[in-house]
């Protein structure tokens, strides 16, 4: 049976000189006297350590539990580990909050302030981590600042997922997975020697798809469904005992009609005022009178998601005896390439309002680490490059369009000309971006006595944003809602972020630790909005004060494991995309926050057949200073929301698995795996619109299975959402541009679904 530290995320206390001889990235299992417990060996400090030994908020799951639980997206993650949020619109407008910070500032022109480390590398879009999780090693969630020791400064934390590395023992596994919703899922991994001892290497590729499970009755197109696949090739050359090199090629792509929305009710008049009468009758002069439901959608064109990336990263490891000194390169370029519709009805007033986007990124990192000992140290410095090159459909106008901004003007004055617009009309923007970062970051331990650590960091960066966007129009657009800009920017500033913290072992199994830390998210630019009045093109840096307590166990032989930590942050300037009805989202400072909780995180193994494991959080994430904020549908801006809850931030987060194992025959083992998430209800939107709310909802996810021939086949039946409950991952309102809202539309998350699961290892 696993823990929680290998199983749903643990969290704990680190000591550098205790840790296992592996090196960063390995996986090591280590067993108590018992033999029950296996341990999961992070890299959260970049060396290899138990994960209960790293005096930080952490949840590390193994690649093992990700696919004994059917986890392979981020969606999949969040309902595995405390204060995690995963936000996805759409891959371009992706993104992952940490403790209610960062779910809404997934932007051309902005940073992540949750850092993506894939093998090492930074992700400089969180779309590029949309890929299936595929023969994964471990992921870990870092909660807090981080920045003393990874190469780009992030203020709410960092997810470090680690591939399975090349092996000089021969493995292969396969698997194949079919469901409902026409759901099948091929998988296959190999690895071995190519030369023996010298070189080896690891093929892994996979595919997956689904069709849709939200029904289109206008087109008969359903939508969400799935299609992503990829191959990733590994070579691991070991030249001599001292020095090894890993090289990563990797392709993935994606085509499916992900994040269609449904609309779930129609303002009313009282509530959204005169704009939205306006509104629904210029609707129902064409024909359309909105209906809310969760059963089906009606935009009358199909919405395709298709992404593609390409990756090329390589790690060489020197031992030089005295230290150990590691490179990392990394380069990736990100192509997203959708098509949409952009008004949400089955009219045909505007097509598209998409951005073709083209992304290229190139990162140098090199660290030097001493060895373990009383005093240990890492020091870094890191080099990061992006080139971004997007175009932007603003607006293409269908043929409904004319007729319907000439029926919504001529409610406030009959005498309004005819609005003519040739179909297929566009408002365009094109932008190019550069940004390029530089910083040297560095953090020591030091053993005061054999129970005491104190940990010291600091890092110095540099970063530098260049942006230029042109506007124009073809054909004959509406010229109110078609604002031209043209931009040629730039911003840079620098930082200096530091951490301070203690680790007291009380005993070898019980620790208790306290931190303080800073973090910082480099200044943005609104590249590809015209900026309304009060919206500065520049968005200033992101700076972060945190502060924490807590406190990791172990208990009875190691089979008990209770982990927790409180924190308290602070951050001035949050970056967020604000959407208005009827107008172009912009970028801005939405105002000072305060973010401070409990999370709590614990696995028992009862017996050596049976384990519960939990974890949950307690988040007070609110504005802490936010006067003149954007308003709720039928508000008179500004509005104070001061005090108000950040958008995607749940205040409870509760997750828990039961697993039960036994013999069913000589070689046979069966298992039964039972799973339950629940969220509090969230805001759906920056200005926490009331009725924009996501409300609470529970999930329940159940697999039996079982193993054979000493668990060389994995035979299991599963099902998702097993009691088909109805929740949003999203709510915001439903406006057409140049018009004032008229409903509340939202994302569903997957209803129930089920199939089977068949893995072979040879």
């Amino acid at each position: 049976m696993t823990t929680l530290a290998a199983g749903l995320g643990a969290a704990a206390p680190a000591f550098a000189q205790q840790a296992p001889a592996a090196a960063a990235g390995d996986a090591v299992d280590t067993a108590d006297a018992a033999g029950s417990v296996e341990e999961l060996i992070v890299t959260a400090r970049l060396q290899a350590e138990r994960a209960q030994d790293v005096p930080i908020p952490l949840s590390a799951i193994s690649g093992a539990t990700l696919e004994q639980t059917g986890t392979y997206t981020l969606e999949d993650v969040q309902r595995r580990a405390p204060s995690f949020t995963a936000y996805n619109s759409n891959p371009r407008n992706s993104s992952v909050g940490i403790r209610g910070i960062g779910v809404s500032s997934a932007s051309d022109g902005l940073d992540t302030s949750v850092g993506f480390y894939f093998d090492g590398v930074y992700l400089g879009r969180p779309g590029m981590a949309l890929a299936d999780l595929i023969d994964i090693e471990s992921f870990e969630v870092l909660r807090g600042p981080q920045g003393t020791l990874y190469g780009r400064n992030t203020s709410a934390g960092v997810v470090n997922i680690r591939t399975r590395k090349p092996s000089f023992t021969p493995e292969a596994v396969a698997e194949v997975s079919l469901g409902s919703y026409g759901y099948n899922q091929l998988r296959l991994s190999m690895t071995g020697p190519l030369v023996d001892g010298l070189l080896a290497y690891r093929l892994t590729a996979f595919n997956t798809d689904r069709n849709g499970t939200l029904d289109n009755i206008k087109t008969g197109v359903s939508g969400n469904s799935i299609g992503r696949s990829g191959a990733r090739l590994q070579l691991l050359v070991t030249p001599s005992e001292n020095i090894s090199a890993r090289v990563i090629a990797e392709y993935s792509q994606e085509d499916d009609t992900c994040c269609v929305g449904v609309l779930t009710d129609v303002l009313s008049p009282a509530v959204g005022g005169a704009g939205t009468q306006r509104t629904l009758n210029a609707l129902a002069a064409l024909g359309y009178v909105p209906q809310g439901s969760t059963e089906y959608t009606q935009a009358n064109a199909i919405q395709n998601m298709r992404t593609d990336q390409d990756a090329l990263s390589a790690q060489v490891d020197w031992d030089l005896g005295w230290a150990d000194l590691t490179s990392i390169t990394g380069y990736r370029h990100w192509h997203f390439d959708p098509l949409q519709d952009s008004d949400g009805t089955p009219l045909d007033i505007i097509q598209v309002n998409v951005a073709s986007t083209h992304t290229w990124q190139y990162s140098q990192e090199v660290r030097l680490a001493s060895k373990p000992g009383r005093f240990n140290w890492q020091a870094g410095a890191y080099a990061f490059h992006q080139r971004l090159k997007d175009h932007y459909i603003l607006n293409q106008f269908g043929y409904d369009a004319g007729a319907f901004y000439t029926a919504l003007n001529r409610q406030t004055n009959p005498d309004a000309p005819e609005v003519i617009i040739a179909p297929g009309s566009q408002y365009i923007g094109d932008t190019r971006s550069n940004v390029t970062s530089w910083a040297l970051f560095g953090q020591a331990n030091f053993e005061v006595t054999d129970k005491l650590i104190l940990t010291g960091g600091l890092r110095y960066t540099e970063d530098k944003r260049t942006g230029v966007t042109v506007t124009s129009t073809r054909g004959t657009p509406y010229v109110p809602t078609s604002i031209m800009f043209n931009y040629d920017t730039q911003v840079k500033g620098d930082n200096v972020s530091y951490l301070l913290s203690a680790a007291y072992k009380v005993t070898p199994d019980n620790m208790l630790y306290a931190s303080y830390s800073t973090g910082y998210k480099a200044a943005g630019l609104n590249l590809n909005s015209a900026v309304s009045a009060g919206s500065p093109l520049v968005v200033d840096p992101e700076k972060v004060e945190n502060w924490e307590i807590g406190s990791k166990n172990q208990f009875f032989d190691r089979r008990l494991t209770l982990n927790v930590s409180g924190f308290w942050t602070e951050l001035e300037g949050l970056q967020a995309n604000i959407a208005l009805p009827g107008v172009r989202s912009f970028l801005a400072n939405v105002g000072d926050v305060r973010s401070r909780g409990v999370e709590i995180e614990g696995s028992y193994d009862i017996t050596p057949d049976l384990n519960v494991s939990a974890n949950g959080s307690w988040i007070d994430a609110k504005y802490s200073s936010y006067p003149n904020g954007p308003c709720p549908v039928g508000k008179t801006a500004p509005c104070d929301l001061t005090g108000k809850r950040l958008f995607q931030s749940p205040e409870w987060i509760f997750n828990a698995s039961l697993r039960y194992e036994r013999d069913l025959a000589s070689d046979v083992r069966g298992y039964a795996l039972a799973q339950y998430a629940y969220r509090s209800e969230q805001e759906g939107t920056v200005q926490a619109d009331p009725l924009t709310r996501i409300p609470a909802y529970s999930l329940v996810n159940l697999r039996l299975g079982a193993r054979f021939q000493d668990g060389k086949y994995d035979l299991s039946l599963w099902a998702d959402n097993l009691l088909d409950e109805t929740y949003f991952q999203q709510v915001g309102t439903s406006s057409i541009v140049g018009a004032s809202a008229y409903g509340i539309s939202g994302r569903l998350g997957n209803p129930r679904t089920w199939g089977a699961t068949l893995r072979a290892r040879f």
